[in-house]
């Protein structure tokens, strides 16, 4: 246990050196819970729409996480309501959570005495988040002094979420000017000498010397040969970081990394931009990152079928599937997913069922 001093000190202190969102609230809030009153404690992201996703859990009783953490993830609440209504300002003692009571009834025993919850909203200014939850055995409330404690982390965090944010923001506008930059060199330099080359072929044909015909050739020779090197030195400069050798080589790196046996048929040429490249390459992360998380398998297939105008994509599984209520919508990451491709002019479905495995394919413009 830590004084409150300390323990916001800890955490401000770790906060600030994190750049990874999902890093900095999963160590956020196992410092909150190891050093305060507080046993166990779970993080909700919201987006626009309302739709939350569990995004950080720490010591949850077996009771919530049975079936793939069931009670947090599916369904209303009274926090995430008041949430979305903007209701919801400071931290508050919740006396009746429907998730914590339906997980008792269905688990008796299981829920490690955990019966009521503390909940405060993660705002930045007027941006929110999302919310942070804490709860412990056998407590129906929190005092004010515990409250003022969680209110003060969850402004730490919402701070945090917000420079992650602008720090990304700032990435995306430097990556545009390094881009415009990169074509400025382009015009100045392979630009230049693809226009000496043609100059120097044209007045080629006009020499009845052998000797000067030679030396415009072997001119052109070592013009072509230096334009193509800075071609090459262009082209990676453009390249974002894990797709310098393309999406294939990227997604199986990834695949590796997450302990995924996955097999890529491609059927068809095809090139797409690489705004378009960077985000098929997100989809298909986040959905190996969701086979490996929740489907019960570890192995994946992707097919990539190149047509006139678009590539299509589809990602299987033949892990335990999940019912999709079609009166809620899609999910926090399934719904970015489909919003990704909808900015890049593209569709996304996803066809699953309980025991029969998923299937999620995209499809995105070859030409934007």
């Amino acid at each position: 246990m830590k004084s409150k001093l300390q323990l916001l000190k800890d955490i401000a202190e770790f906060l600030n050196e994190e750049t990874d969102r999902s890093t900095m609230i999963h160590g956020a809030l196992k410092l909150l819970v190891d050093y305060s009153e507080f046993d166990t404690g779970w993080i909700f992201f919201i987006n626009s729409e309302g739709q939350h996703e569990l995004s950080a859990h720490y010591r949850l009783p077996p009771s919530l996480e049975k079936e793939q953490y069931h009670h947090l993830c599916d369904g209303k609440c009274w926090c995430v309501n008041k949430y979305n209504n903007r209701e919801l300002k400071t931290a508050t003692n919740i006396f009746v959570c429907s998730r914590l009571e339906k997980a008792r009834m269905d688990y008796p025993g299981e829920n490690m005495g955990i019966t009521h919850h503390a909940t405060v909203p993660l705002i930045s200014g007027e941006e929110s988040f999302g919310l942070l939850n804490v709860a412990s055995p056998y407590r129906e409330q929190f005092t004010q002094d515990e409250l003022d404690l969680l209110e003060s982390v969850a402004f730490q965090i919402g701070s945090t979420l917000k420079r992650i944010e602008l720090t990304a923001q700032e990435q995306e506008n430097m990556i545009i000017r390094e881009r415009q930059r990169l074509a400025r060199d382009l015009h100045d330099s392979v630009n230049q000498m693809l226009f000496s080359i043609g100059i120097t072929s044209h007045a080629a044909k006009t020499l009845d010397d052998q000797g000067k015909v030679q030396d415009a050739f072997q001119s052109i020779e070592h013009t072509s040969k230096h334009a193509m090197k800075e071609m090459k030195a262009l082209i990676w400069q453009l390249k974002p970081i894990g797709l310098e050798n393309g999406i294939i080589d990227a997604v199986e790196k990834y695949a590796d990394i997450l302990d995924l046996g996955i097999t890529i048929q491609v059927d068809g040429f095809y090139n797409v931009s690489d705004r378009v490249e960077i985000g098929l390459y997100r989809v298909i992360q986040e959905s190996l990152n969701n086979i490996r998380k929740h489907s019960g398998t570890n192995s994946a297939r992707i097919e990539m079928i190149a047509g006139t105008d678009m590539l299509e994509v589809t990602i299987v599984d033949e892990g335990r599937g999940f019912e999709i209520d079609e009166s809620k919508g899609y999910s926090y990451g399934l719904a970015n997913m489909k919003e990704r491709m909808h900015k890049l002019g593209g569709s996304f479905d996803i066809i699953t069922r309980k025991g029969g495995g998923t299937k999620i394919v995209v499809s995105v413009p070859m030409k934007e």
